[in-house]
């Protein structure tokens, strides 16, 4: 694992864009999947300067989502709405296929088994993570089995309450449900990304590098990946001892 140490959330995003760019530059038809949120916030901006100023070539590549909740898709906390107002509606050009899962559905078995077809035909060169305070990476909370794969997932209350600051929705507002990828699906990627930043992060950092490989933290599987790039902050990685 190449560990990965910023200053600033900025110098992060910056980072996180210098590793997705690397891998659109170096693939011919690249397939990213990618997640969404305050972690990412910097790295779609610098993505999205990075297309418009014809330095990146965003129209060889299948941009694809980790998870989606369980609500209508135009909800101001969907990960449709975020693609598309944050990167999508930006760009001059557009990725030449967007896989968006789909969560207004009212049965998802269709869904799941249309989503698994695009993941078993499109090798994924780049997963992109975000690192819950509860080390959740998608929607797989603490005890999700190591080999969990797309599934609708229970969100934990510290999930909830990230969704309520960020979103800044009420508690009714927010979605307690996801569809996401599991844990062995992102791990079939050929590169992971994840970032962390701020001292809220601190203690599922430190369990996802320095301690045990267990389902009780589900970001320490990371630890059994061959190429994963883990960018953090100061305040992010105040608590490491060994990096």
């Amino acid at each position: 694992m190449k560990i990965i140490r910023t200053k600033t959330y900025e110098e992060m995003s910056e980072k996180a864009y210098d590793v997705v760019k690397a891998v659109i530059d170096s693939k011919e038809n690249p397939v990213i999947n990618t997640t969404t949120g305050a972690s990412y916030d910097g790295m779609f901006e610098n993505l999205v300067k990075g297309i418009n100023n014809d330095e990146v070539d965003i129209e060889k590549v299948f941009m694809m989502n980790l998870d989606e909740f369980i609500a209508p898709r135009e909800s101001s906390f969907s990960v449709y709405s975020y693609m598309h107002q944050k990167f999508y509606d930006q760009i001059k050009k557009q990725p030449r296929e967007i896989g968006l899962l789909d969560g207004s559905l009212s049965s998802f078995d269709e869904e799941i088994a249309r989503y698994n077809k695009i993941l078993r035909d499109n090798k994924r060169d780049l997963q992109i993570l975000g690192l819950g305070v509860n080390a959740h990476l998608g929607a797989n909370e603490p005890g999700t089995p190591f080999d969990s794969r797309l599934f609708l997932a229970d969100s934990d209350d510290s999930t909830i309450n990230s969704t309520m600051l960020y979103y800044k929705v009420t508690r009714e507002e927010a979605p307690e449900q996801m569809l996401t990828l599991g844990l062995a699906d992102m791990m079939e990627a050929e590169q992971i990304l994840v970032t962390a930043s701020g001292t809220r992060k601190a203690e599922a950092v430190k369990a996802t590098l320095e301690g045990p490989i267990t389902e009780d933290c589900p970001a320490s599987i990371l630890q059994k990946h061959p190429n994963v790039v883990f960018i953090i902050d100061e305040a992010a990685g105040s608590l490491l001892t060994k990096y």
